[in-house]
């Protein structure tokens, strides 16, 4: 038997709400046997959905807009109840219009340089062929559900293949919406499936499928990649950040501070990107925290106002690890500068926290915190900034504010992360145009957006004919 089927699964799960606290909504877990006869039925499906060609599949999706149009508020309500985040519950739906559209207009491309050419050999010619994988399987994570589990099941589709999607268990409610956009497609309807479940459900999508994508934690990417390459698939992961910025002493703090303290507490900093610590030079640092401390008071909580900056923790238990990282640092010598304490109203909220004087024997200058927290370190060098911000695990994103490009661009070319933003933070959360890979432990697996972002999914196959006289066998001699 196979080991996935051992693993033990509730009949029913309960999610929590973010607001509340309340577990208020609940949902039938896919069995194994759910799961196998999802894969089959879109496996099935697919080559149909390939053979469409790509102009075909772009049709299809362009009417999957319009489809999500049309549940737009059922959506982004559902989205809402899953974060307690209603305005960012918007953005996600826009951003998944957007990816669509994106898609759509690169998917041509891709599939373009389909000619014959010669080869270096006398009469022999070859093309390429691009063949899709026929059932890519989707883990998603519960910070940014929609939009992080359409980013990589969009591109699958256009590239031709079929898809099954594990949603996280923490934010499930968005999925009964999801469903009803594709049923109105009836070719999408055929070739895309959700399953919901726990971690043993996403083991299951992994024996099911030829290729699996996930976005989540170290932790989890590593138990994905592990058993894919059981399965000999490929995985591709983008898992956790702990991203930097520097800021040197001729930059401009007002705007620095001001992209600072957006970058880090922005969506309860759930966000992979979110920025996590922050190195400034030293004979502008207690201008810069002072700056960055004044811009952090006028911040509120949605538990304290309906139209409140910050949200709750999607996840209850997350806020326990962000309190232990501030109490970490301040046991070891840091400075409390504003906030650092947890509001239990129902759900669970964290003050946006400034924390100065720490270092990286703190948790919270090494580890992966996941909250509105801005840990912030003085340097002496640029030497030695770049070398802390290269200190750790992860290769996301990296930030750059510098008094001129020309430095800025210098200092990002020495730092090892997948995209590195200058003269802004975290712009990988909404800048697509550009393909980038997480670095280290950030990411496996080529680039999730672009022309590779489509191009993933694809297997490249040559097909070689040779128009010139055949060798004979005495031409094959060993000597």
């Amino acid at each position: 038997m196979n080991a996935a089927a051992e693993l033990p699964r509730p009949a029913r799960l309960a999610a929590r709400n973010p607001l509340t606290g309340l577990e208020d909504y609940s949902f039938d877990v896919a069995s194994r046997a759910d799961v196998q006869a999802a894969c089959a039925a879109v496996r099935q499906a697919q080559p149909e959905w390939a053979a469409l060609g790509v102009a075909g599949r772009i049709a299809v999706l362009q009417r999957l807009s319009t489809s999500f149009e049309q549940h737009q508020a059922e959506l982004i309500a559902a989205i809402a109840a899953d974060t307690g985040r209603r305005r960012i519950a918007a953005i996600e739906f826009a951003g998944v219009q957007g990816m669509i559209a994106a898609n759509c207009a690169l998917a041509p491309v891709v599939f373009s340089d389909a000619a014959e050419r010669a080869s270096m050999i006398p009469g022999i010619v070859g093309r390429r062929q691009l063949v899709a994988y026929p059932v890519v399987g989707v883990i998603a994570p519960w910070n940014f559900p929609l939009i992080l589990s359409m980013i990589d099941a969009i591109p699958a589709l256009v590239a031709g293949c079929a898809v099954v999607l594990k949603p996280s268990e923490v934010t499930p409610r968005y999925v009964d919406p999801l469903r009803k956009i594709f049923a109105a497609v009836p070719e999408l309807d055929r070739v895309f499936r959700v399953v919901r479940g726990p971690g043993a459900t996403g083991a299951d999508v992994i024996d099911g499928v030829d290729a699996i994508v996930c976005t989540g934690s170290v932790r989890t990417g590593r138990i994905v990649a592990e058993h894919a390459a059981r399965r000999f698939i490929p995985a591709f992961l983008e898992l956790g950040g702990k991203d930097p910025a520097i800021v040197t002493a001729d930059a401009d703090l007002d705007r620095a501070s001001t992209a600072v303290v957006r970058a880090s507490v922005l969506a309860t900093g759930q966000a992979c990107q979110s920025l996590e610590r922050v190195y400034v030079d030293q004979r502008v640092y207690a201008d810069f925290v002072r700056r960055v401390v004044a811009k952090v008071q006028p911040i509120t909580l949605t538990c304290h106002e309906s139209n409140g900056h910050i949200g709750p923790f999607i996840m209850g238990r997350q806020a326990d690890i962000v309190k232990d990282h501030i109490d970490d640092a301040i046991a070891r010598g840091a400075k409390l500068e504003i906030g650092g304490h947890l509001v239990e109203q129902g759900g669970r909220w964290c003050e946006p926290t400034v924390l100065s004087g720490v270092t990286h024997a703190m948790r919270v200058m090494k580890e992966e915190t996941f909250g509105p927290v801005i840990p912030i370190m003085p340097y002496r060098t640029l030497d030695e900034a770049i070398t802390l911000a290269n200190d750790g695990e992860y290769g996301l994103s990296a930030n750059v504010f510098a008094g001129s490009e020309s430095d800025a661009q210098a200092i990002a070319e020495r730092l090892e992360a997948g995209l590195v933003s200058i003269g802004d933070a975290s712009m990988s959360s909404f800048v697509m145009d550009f393909e980038w890979e997480g670095f280290r432990l950030s990411g496996l697996g080529r680039a999730r957006i672009g022309v590779s972002g489509i191009a993933r999914y694809l297997r490249v196959k040559a097909i070689v004919t040779n128009r010139g006289p055949a060798a004979g066998v005495m031409d094959a001699r060993d000597e």
